[in-house]
This record gives structure tokens, C-alpha cells and sequence, in this order.
């Protein structure tokens, strides 16, 4: 080899090692991640409001006074504890006439509407229960929005409950997933075991 193309040889295998050399190393975005929490066992009790219903909600749950009561309306809030900081309320109102039925089912399905925009996916679960005479919808909104479950429940007679559930966070759904995975159980478990009490 003559001195020439050795010379030619180095300066190419210099020119290798400097060009790959000063490549800068790309960062790789590591995955978001969140803390799993343990959560208590599902127990549930019996609970009765002032309006003509009772359920069975969680242990950890409170139902608190109601409010703005009086013959054919009424709200009432169930508390979820430190532990989740939020809360289930509850719109009771009795009608005089079935035909007025329609029109909170229409007014519930415009609740849920409200939140098209911003959730990625609404998904719904048909509630017929013809021995305790219980008819509804319970509407699971994914996505980040401001109430993930919201739900109507009715005797198609006379009385008529709406119900959400709102937690009291910025609403950021891929690190509330496992919350609300947990808390479907109990508000599936609450609308199982609703019944329409005698006035």
C-alpha cells in the first residue's frame, strides 16, 4: 500500500469516527405512569333517603341530609369518602302524569350529551327490571370529563331519579381509570338494588 492511499484510508476512517461520534442521542419518552391504589373490599348497605327509594351503597359511602325537598322534588348527595372526594347526587322528582316521563328521559339524555365533546367514548347499559318495576339507563362517559357516570331510573309511572357521579379532581381519565373501574362495581351494585319504596 503506498503512502498515498494509507493516507486516503485515514482520513476516511477519521472522517467515519468524528461524523457518527457527534451524532446527539435522541431522548425516548418514557410512558406515562401512575400509582396503583388498593382499594377496601366491596361491603354495601342498605340506605333510605327522604324521597321513595332505597339502594344498597358502599361501606365507605355516606348519604347525606337532602336538600330542596319537598313533595315532588328532592336532592340528595351520597359522599364518597376521603379516600375518592367526590360524590353521587341524586334528582328525585314524582310526576303527575306518565307523558312527563318522556321528557326527563330527554332531559337526562341531554345531560350526557353535554359531555360529547370532550369524551372519547360513551357506552351504555340498559337497566329493566320488571319485579321492583326499575327502568333506566346508567351512561359510562370515557374520556376527561367533569362526570364519568351519570344515570336515570324510573317506575315509568310516577317517580323519576337522575343520578352523576362527579369527583372532585382535574379530570384526567387515564390516571383515574382504576377509581372509576372500582367505583362502577358500587354504583352497579346501587342501581341493582334499587327499589321503589311505598308513600
Amino acid at each position: 500500500m503506498n503512502k498515498t492511499s494509507f493516507s486516503i484510508v485515514v482520513i476516511v476512517f477519521l472522517g467515519l469516527v468524528v461524523f457518527t461520534s457527534c451524532e446527539e442521542d435522541v431522548p425516548n419518552p418514557k410512558p406515562p405512569t401512575f400509582l396503583k391504589q388498593e382499594f377496601p373490599q366491596h361491603s354495601y348497605h342498605i340506605e333510605k333517603g327522604v324521597a321513595p327509594f332505597q339502594f344498597n351503597i358502599s361501606d365507605y359511602c355516606t348519604l347525606k341530609p337532602s336538600v330542596n325537598c319537598n313533595e315532588y322534588y328532592c336532592e340528595q348527595e351520597i359522599y364518597l369518602g376521603k379516600e375518592f372526594n367526590g360524590n353521587i347526587n341524586l334528582f328525585y322528582k314524582k310526576v303527575d302524569h306518565p307523558d312527563s316521563i318522556g321528557g326527563l328521559i330527554n332531559f337526562s339524555n341531554q345531560e350526557v350529551d353535554f359531555h360529547k365533546m370532550k369524551a372519547s367514548d360513551i357506552a351504555y347499559d340498559q337497566i329493566i327490571d320488571n319485579e321492583s318495576k326499575v327502568y333506566g339507563t346508567l351512561f359510562e362517559l370515557k374520556g376527561d370529563v367533569a362526570t364519568n357516570f351519570q344515570f336515570y331510573l324510573t317506575d315509568s309511572l310516577q317517580n323519576f331519579v337522575r343520578g352523576e357521579l362527579v369527583l372532585n379532581c382535574v379530570p384526567k381519565y387515564d390516571s383515574l381509570r382504576h377509581v372509576l373501574s372500582y367505583l362502577k362495581v358500587d354504583l352497579t351494585e346501587m342501581i341493582n338494588t334499587f327499589e321503589w319504596q311505598q308513600d
